[in-house]
């Protein structure tokens, strides 16, 4: 592979500080704000008191070739952490994280009704200077009008992600291709439609194509989020239930023949019979682990509230989780889908990224993340 040059921007009130940066990591995530580090060496000891919490940051990072990088963030800084060692040169890390940490700062006490979930995101996204807007949709978008919904002491940050969890939905904040923030409250199943470059390819020991360093998968049954099943009555005594739900789907990979002709005759055999064995006991567990989920509490407050949160995540349905790093890559994005070659075949295929993080520091550009299936 032959060598690139990283390259990164980093802009702190309109100056351009890049010259002081020793490392900049730029983290997305789908559930909470993302986020930025700043490593500077201060040997003088005077960054230090001109390096504000508060401050506006943006980091632009990827490769020095044209089109190979892009502004990653746009952050408010949250922390700055100095440090005045015993030995060596005294340093500055600034921290920041994007412009949804703005609702996260002043704890409120509200109730909402008499409107969609949606307008209730629109309204609290309003108080804030979202350039780009708000971007909000549910199906169904059920009223907030027979069960009010009680913002109890919660920053509007928190009550934003908590109603993205009850409605199976993501809330996040993204730059548009101007470089201003939008907001977003859209269905999970929905966000990896957003812009996005093509789906990205990461493989395994392939020969001179292989991009991905490491990758750790894991099955495990308890992570699958199963659909919920219903039976009571709304607030006003009448019946509801949640939908019948469609048909197990049962995921049983194959066996790559290139490495099972690689194994000794006697470990073929005893491969092929695992297999054939482990796979029926897989289909008769299958419908164990996708089985609905009885639910008791507190009931829904009708048929279109019971419908907006029994829902499933698509992410989740096959139970499997993985961290992996590859070369730096700032197409890699979390709410966005790689495929994995080159591994075990049950692991091959789609995976949905759910954090990203990009570095760049004197030993080169890496990017590290975490995704689910």
């Amino acid at each position: 592979m032959s060598s690139r040059t990283p390259y990164f921007q980093v802009i702190l009130e309109d100056q351009d500080v890049s010259a002081w940066v020793d490392s900049v990591s730029v983290v997305e995530d789908d559930r909470m704000a993302d986020g930025v580090s700043i490593a500077i060496s201060d040997p003088r000891m005077i960054y230090a008191d001109a390096l504000f919490e508060g401050s506006l940051v943006e980091v632009d990072m990827g490769y020095a070739e044209a089109n190979q990088h892009a502004l990653m963030l746009r952050a408010v800084i949250t922390k700055v952490d100095v440090s005045y060692p015993a030995n060596g040169v005294s340093a500055v890390t600034l921290k920041g994280e994007d412009q949804s940490i703005l609702m996260g700062l002043v704890e409120k006490n509200r109730l909402w009704r008499n409107l969609s979930v949606t307008d209730i995101v629109r309204e609290i996204a309003d108080e804030y200077d979202f350039l780009a807007g708000v971007e909000a949709r549910l199906d169904p978008d059920p009223p907030v009008a027979r069960r009010p919904i009680h913002q109890d002491g919660k920053t509007d940050l928190g009550f934003l992600q908590d109603l993205a969890k009850e409605y199976h939905a993501k809330c996040f904040v993204e730059l548009d291709e101007g470089g201003d923030e939008i907001l977003y409250f859209m269905p999970e199943r929905s966000v990896t439609s957003l812009r996005r470059p093509d789906e990205i390819v990461l493989r395994y020991r392939m020969g001179p194509d292989s991009n991905l360093v490491s990758f750790s998968p894991s099955f495990d049954s308890n992570y699958i989020d199963r659909l919920k099943e219903v039976n009571d009555v709304d607030v006003e005594g009448e019946a509801i239930e949640s939908a019948e739900a469609p048909p197990v789907e049962v995921v049983i990979w194959g066996l790559s023949q290139d490495r099972l002709a690689e194994a000794s005759p006697k470990d073929r055999d005893t491969i092929r019979a695992l297999y054939d064995v482990g796979a029926s006991r897989k289909r008769e567990l299958q419908e164990m682990f996708a089985s609905q989920r009885p639910t008791v509490g507190e009931v829904a407050a009708d048929q279109a509230d019971l419908d907006a949160t029994v829902d499933s995540l698509e992410a989740l349905r096959l139970g499997m989780s993985a961290n992996g790093s590859t070369f730096g890559n700032v197409w890699l994005r979390a709410k966005s889908r790689v495929e994995i070659q080159g591994v075990g075949e049950r692991f091959n295929g789609d995976w949905y990224v759910t954090s990203a993080t990009h570095k760049i520091d004197r030993s080169g550009f890496k990017s590290d993340f975490k995704c689910v299936r």
